[in-house]
């Protein structure tokens, strides 16, 4: 029988956890509603009526990279053979990319180089821990005035390559309720084909993509793999 690799996503949910049930509004919960302390580069909500998260300390944060890498040695005892990173639509390592999130004034914060700092530390330290393919799922843009965009992704996923990065998945937007998306067909595209041309990188586009034909229109195009 032919071989089928298996891969799955890790991620975390950062300050978007402690939340309801889609079913039931996935609006965060709080305590009185069996909600649970809920973490971030910064203590900023994801909405002004929510409980700001709790600002992670240097300590947290090796707990959170520690457990990925946890995760990611279960996974290669388990026989996955490829894990993608989820660090898009507003989880733990989009929120330290984004300005709009993390406004801390450490090591973690502030520049370009120290907002990319946490997810690549993670990202390297799976990379030694695991020998399949690893990628990652970006958000290009926030789709906010002053927020992360693609020319900070595009930058950002050519360190994940030197890092050993072997695929990036491009979508977009999830940090903020302020964002302002322009919607249409293989609207993410341009992101994707962006970093594709740039980097090399093995990249997979999405976003309203719903017939064979436009996927392959967009495959002869370049726009993704």
């Amino acid at each position: 029988a032919p071989h089928m690799a298996v891969c799955i996503q890790l991620a975390h949910a950062g300050r978007k956890a402690s939340s309801a049930v889609p079913w039931d509004g996935a609006q965060l919960l709080a305590p009185a509603q069996g909600g649970w302390e809920t973490f971030g580069p910064s203590a900023l909500p994801h909405l002004s009526t929510e409980t700001p998260p709790t600002a992670m300390s240097l300590e947290k944060l090796a707990q959170v990279r520690d457990a990925f890498v946890a995760a990611a040695q279960r996974a290669d005892r388990l026989g996955i053979e490829a894990i993608e990173i989820h660090s898009a639509h507003g989880y733990l390592l989009h929120e330290f990319l984004s300005p709009l999130a993390n406004q801390r004034d450490d090591a973690y914060g502030g520049s370009f180089e120290n907002r990319i700092r946490f997810p690549l530390e993670v990202f390297s330290a799976m990379r030694q821990a695991f020998d399949g393919v690893l990628g990652l799922r970006i958000s290009a843009s926030d789709w906010v005035e002053g927020g992360w965009d693609v020319d900070q992704s595009t930058v950002f996923a050519q360190r994940l390559k030197d890092a050993g990065c072997d695929f990036i998945h491009v979508s977009s937007g999830g940090v903020s309720p302020q964002q302002k998306i322009s919607l249409g067909a293989g609207y993410q595209l341009p992101f994707a084909r962006q970093i594709r041309q740039a980097t090399g990188l093995i990249t997979t586009g999405v976003g309203l993509i719903r017939t064979a034909q436009q996927a392959e229109d967009a495959l002869q195009a370049g726009d993704a793999d």
